[in-house]
């Protein structure tokens, strides 16, 4: 029995010393107004006709959960497609799986980055993989941003990350399902948003535990009272009236409908108010539907 305590006791030790240190790491966004910067000449993809198909499991919650700030800490692994990773070694970004090997985030996520450290079934990430024995981590170097991102007016913010080699669907990573063009507005209904960001103005860095939220979509016409001509067609947005939404480090992660228990993802986390993701200004995402036929070419994915 001593032997066996002293074992424990070792890997517990070891286990701690080889946990992630988050404090290195910044949450990657961008807020409204930002500066203008320069922009790399995008990569330009090779386009797939649409074969790949996961509608008939795609959405799913892997477990039954209760319903970022003013959020919750979700339940682990009932968000089998969230994604967390690490850019350059140095910035924090999310992102949903959308096929086996195929992952969607925002286009500020991956700009000028050269690499990748991704977790897929992931729900602490300050904890190492043989703690979350679920979890798989990849590191991918190969990314497309929107051939049309413009980081100055934060317009078409939608990229995708290919994984090194297609990855086998467990229960606790399994894709979400993606709003097609037909997709409605959704002006008025309650919308779920999850991610490892900052979970108040005040917090020092990334929270550790993935979190979730619900708030109410508002209009474009509302939305640009606050954000002006950025405010186009490719955007939808959030109330946050209340304090709850999206913050910094949940940038590239999944905005979704929750119809008859199956999540469609309508957004992509983009940008939000620099004057703080707790006074009540909308935050703002990636529309999916506009952006469907992009990414079906891109993936080969049936949307």
């Amino acid at each position: 029995m001593r032997v066996l305590a002293i074992v424990l006791l070792i890997a517990f030790l070891i286990a701690q010393v080889a946990a992630r240190d988050l404090s290195k790491y910044k949450p990657r966004g961008v807020l409204f107004p930002r500066p203008p910067s320069k922009n790399k000449k995008p990569i330009v993809p090779v386009k797939h006709a649409a074969t790949i198909n996961t509608r008939g499991f795609c959405g799913r919650e892997n477990t039954t959960s209760s319903r970022i700030v003013g959020g919750t800490e979700a339940s682990p692994n009932s968000l089998p497609w969230q994604v967390a990773f690490f850019v350059d070694d140095r910035f924090f970004c999310g992102g949903s799986l959308i096929s086996n090997e195929w992952i969607l985030t925002a286009a500020h996520c991956v700009e000028d980055a050269g690499f990748f450290d991704i977790l897929l079934g992931a729900h602490n990430v300050r904890l190492n993989a043989t703690e979350e024995p679920h979890r798989i981590e990849v590191r991918s170097n190969f990314s497309i941003v929107h051939p049309e991102w413009s980081s100055v007016r934060f317009k078409n913010d939608v990229a995708l990350i290919k994984l090194p080699q297609p990855i086998k669907f467990t229960p606790e990573i399994q894709p979400v399902c993606m709003a097609p063009p037909s997709e409605p507005d959704h002006v008025g209904d309650i919308l779920h948003v999850s991610g490892w960001g900052r979970s108040s103005d005040l917090a020092a860095g990334i929270s550790p535990i993935l979190r979730e939220v619900d708030a109410p979509c508002i209009s474009n016409e509302q939305c640009a009272l606050t954000y002006g001509a950025t405010i186009t067609d490719g955007i939808i947005c959030l109330s946050a009236a209340d304090g709850k939404g999206s913050c910094n480090g949940d940038s590239g992660g999944p905005l979704s409908f929750i119809n008859e228990g199956v999540h469609n993802q309508v957004g992509i986390v983009s940008f939000g108010p620099a004057a703080g993701c707790e006074i009540g200004l909308p935050a703002a995402f990636s529309r999916v539907s506009f952006y469907a036929k992009w990414i079906s070419s891109i993936t080969g994915l049936i949307i």
